[in-house]
């Protein structure tokens, strides 16, 4: 979990990590799954810089993705953007409420949006 700094469909991911964006598929061949490519998919983001992306992601093993009910398991996850992380007005209307810009503390947040992820039982 964390700013890989890199897309879902990326080649550190999707090829050197094998984080697949198909849950059965990552069981099948024992692979990590990513389920923040549906989110790039859907252009919806954690940063933008003059479009979305999903540098922010989760990968999950397939012992949290099995079906054996009675261990944790994924469930889904999230992009947290709620109206209070975003920027009100100006040239980034829209994007993550930044903490600070050009060297001034503006009082927001971050320039990315949080992810989480429920994990069931």
């Amino acid at each position: 979990m964390g700013d890989f700094n890199d897309g879902p469909t990326n080649k550190s991911l999707h090829e050197v990590l094998k984080a697949s964006s198909k849950k059965k598929e990552a069981i099948r061949e024992k692979h990590l799954y990513n389920p923040m490519t549906a989110f790039y998919k859907r252009g919806i983001g954690t940063s933008c810089y003059r479009t979305w992306h999903v540098l922010d992601q989760m990968q999950f093993s397939p012992g949290l993705l099995g079906a054996d009910k009675s261990e944790w398991q994924f469930w889904k996850a999230g992009i947290y953007n709620k109206p209070f992380l975003v920027n009100k007005t100006g040239r980034y209307k829209g994007y993550p409420f930044k903490s600070f810009t050009g060297g001034r503390f503006t009082g927001g947040y971050s320039d990315h949006f949080p992810v989480y992820a429920y994990l069931i039982r």
